[in-house]
């Protein structure tokens, strides 16, 4: 992940050009603030479009400045507010604002247009070294911010018809990830990009009294309710039950330990049979099924791998190189 600063002019974020091992921030909206009680010591508009400040782990920030952190809480108990007494009366005297996300876009826009390069240099790379050792290439879609990025860069670099899109429905996605993949859907028709949804025929209320809760050491959630789905689909798309398929993946470096190992190329990191491959810097990863990790946002959309964390919006690709931005409070996006 890129080191950053916090801007106090906009209240965002400011990219450096260093690859660090840093915080990964999280935007906070008025609703977040409310069921924690910032109300008390902070006055501020009840919206939810756009956020006030950014959370680093317990610590909340706002404007460059650490105003709170949370202490204790469980699923039974709420966690206890601490509030920074020396920041707090140049604060509270008045109203907090929001993001200025355009703004911040703009002062990061050379940053995130090297980046943006970076990614379809090697997007198209790989197509042009895989092309002829594969059936077919996927984009799979999630709804959520890492994989509109994805498709959005494959499909300025990618020929039209040289990939299908996927959107793996699990049956347990938030109503604002299937409201993202309608209108994903609806721009690759009319551009007319290959969309397809992928189901599994297990039931997911089945698979959890069956499994129990995915975790770490069993995560049958993607493999029951997404992959297997996925490559069923794409047998049954190329008439091949041996179809080889390369898949694009969002999946950002700094999602876990485990991802931020990946090699370059090597084979069943992500899923045993599956070639996959890591660029270091950037956090790229590929994997076929190959996953790239990109980070990509802007209004009209530049990328960076710190920047697809830093707002959790709504993004309709328009597949044409831009975004239309909408911010949004969904913690799947």
């Amino acid at each position: 992940m890129f080191s950053y600063t916090y801007d106090k002019k906009t209240g965002g974020i400011l990219l450096n050009s260093n690859f660090s091992l840093s915080k990964e921030p999280r935007p906070v909206y008025a609703e977040e603030l409310d069921i924690l009680g910032f109300s008390q010591y902070f006055s501020y508009e009840r919206q939810n479009e756009v956020p006030y400040m950014w959370a680093e782990s317990v610590n909340y920030i706002y404007r460059g400045e650490i105003v709170a952190k949370l202490k204790g809480g469980n699923l039974y108990e709420a966690p206890q507010i601490v509030i920074n007494e020396e920041v707090l009366p140049s604060v509270k005297r008045k109203s907090l604002k929001p993001i200025n996300i355009e703004k911040m876009n703009e002062m990061n826009s050379d940053q995130l247009a090297v980046l943006e390069q970076q990614t379809v240099r090697l997007i198209k790379d790989v197509y042009e070294k895989r092309k002829e050792q594969v059936d077919c290439f996927e984009v799979a879609f999630s709804g959520g911010k890492d994989s509109a990025v994805l498709l959005d860069l494959v499909a300025k670099v990618l020929p039209q018809k040289s990939y299908v899109v996927i959107f793996g429905d699990t049956g347990m996605e938030f109503p604002d990830t299937y409201e993202a993949v309608e209108v994903t859907k609806k721009l690759c028709i009319k551009k007319k990009i290959p969309f397809y949804t992928a189901v599994s025929k297990f039931n997911p209320l089945n698979s959890w009294k069956l499994f129990g809760p995915p975790s770490r050491t069993l995560r049958w959630c993607c493999s029951v309710h997404k992959s297997t789905p996925q490559i069923l689909l794409l047998r049954e798309l190329f008439k091949k039950p041996d179809c080889r398929s390369y898949s694009f993946v969002g999946v950002r470096h700094e999602e876990s330990f485990a991802r931020s190992e990946y090699e370059y190329e090597c084979f069943g990191k992500k899923q045993k049979g599956f070639l996959s491959g890591r660029r270091q810097r950037s956090g790229f990863i590929f994997s076929p099924k190959e996953f790239l990790s990109i980070g990509h946002i802007k209004k009209d959309v530049r990328g960076s791998v710190v920047s697809v964390a830093l707002w959790q919006v709504i993004k309709a690709p328009s597949l044409n190189g831009s975004f239309t931005l909408k911010s949004r409070k969904n913690s799947s996006l």
